[in-house]
């Protein structure tokens, strides 16, 4: 089966020949990757619409719970979640007996945790659609484009490449503007093109409202949210002012006094960045299974590097992930410590910029 990458050129002949491929009568899956933020799931639900209007069966499954600010999407109701005793069961079939298998907001199989074994080895055929770098080779097609802002920009663009523009719905919209929104920090972010205000724009056409989607992602917190982010504003962060870097961590016991449930540590990172002369921040949070983290900065510096080189991670120049598991909180707070030293020439040189 043939496969191309979707760059900043458009191969026609190739894009073409994938949509003819979909047929009514088709099983599809639609799947994300762990801990599904906005644009995961908002990209998701858009296009599982999309395909349902083409005639093929559609579901979207993910690795983790769907957080409790993102369930008022249209057809969130219905995701599959793989964390879900009940609905565990029903995930494996599904995917083994599926005609097409896409992977969207996601570029390696590991993003996918308990998913990524049974998509590997799915018979179906697989899709990426996606904006992250360096992409894995386990997909058959791939739809891809790092310039793009966030992965419902690209389904827009897809739906639209394919001549189905008119399909596109004011549901369809709200999922698409969630995604764009949150992936551009609220327009704010250097991914924010003219492109995407075309987009915007359009979607904003159709009816979508704007303010509303605004409201229900940022402004649905529990009360134990506030207090968490209350106690790690007040407790956990530290500002290293000759690294220019703001640095929290969450402990297993914040988690654990806060109720912290999916989606809590969502953008907290981003705080950092608000204080006068940050440059970059990182947040640490402890799980079972090793130390997460979260790196953010502002132009030009990259985090990306950064978190690829000594965290295992990767992902945007200015918005990455990262783990380390080679011991505690203190030990990995211990490993940036020795690190950043290396970092420093290059954070004198933005600084001065």
């Amino acid at each position: 089966m043939p496969k191309f990458i979707m760059a900043v050129n458009i191969h026609m002949s190739s894009i073409s020949a994938l949509q003819a491929k979909l047929v009514p009568g088709q099983k599809a899956v639609i799947t994300t990757h762990f801990n599904p933020d906005s644009d995961a799931i908002g990209s998701s639900l858009a296009w599982q619409q999309y395909l349902t209007l083409k005639g093929l069966h559609a579901q979207v499954i993910v690795p983790s719970a769907v957080s409790q600010n993102l369930q008022w999407m249209p057809g969130a109701s219905a995701i599959l979640n793989a964390e879900n005793p009940i609905q565990k069961v029903q995930i494996a079939p599904l995917i083994e007996q599926a005609d097409w298998v896409f992977c969207l907001d996601f570029s390696g199989l590991q993003r996918l945790h308990q998913l990524s074994s049974l998509v590997k080895h799915a018979r179906g055929t697989k899709v990426v659609i996606d904006h992250h770098l360096d992409p894995e080779d386990f997909a058959d097609y791939y739809y891809h484009r790092t310039i793009a802002a966030s992965t419902c920009e690209l389904i827009y663009d897809l739906i639209v490449e394919w001549g189905d523009e008119e399909l596109i719905s004011e549901e369809m919209g709200t999922c698409m503007y969630s995604g764009i929104m949150t992936d551009t920090g609220s327009f704010r972010h250097p991914n924010t093109t003219a492109h995407v205000h075309e987009v915007v724009a359009s979607l904003i056409k159709l009816g979508v409202n704007t303010n509303a989607i605004h409201r229900k992602i940022f402004d649905s917190a529990s009360i134990d949210r506030l207090k968490f982010l209350g106690h790690i504003l007040a407790n956990r962060l530290e500002y290293l002012s000759e690294y220019h870097l703001a640095i929290m961590w969450i402990t297993e016991e914040d988690l654990v006094q806060f109720n912290s449930q999916a989606g809590d540590t969502e953008g907290i990172v981003n705080y950092g960045l608000q204080i006068a002369g940050a440059i970059w921040a990182i947040l640490l949070i402890a799980r079972p299974d090793g130390i997460k983290l979260s790196f953010r900065s502002i132009e030009p510096f990259a985090v990306n590097t950064f978190a690829a080189t000594y965290f295992e991670g990767g992902g945007h120049k200015n918005a990455s992930g990262g783990r380390f598991s080679g011991g505690s909180l203190t030990q990995a707070r211990e490993k940036l410590q020795e690190v950043l030293p290396l970092y420093l020439s290059e954070i004198n040189r933005v600084k001065k910029l």
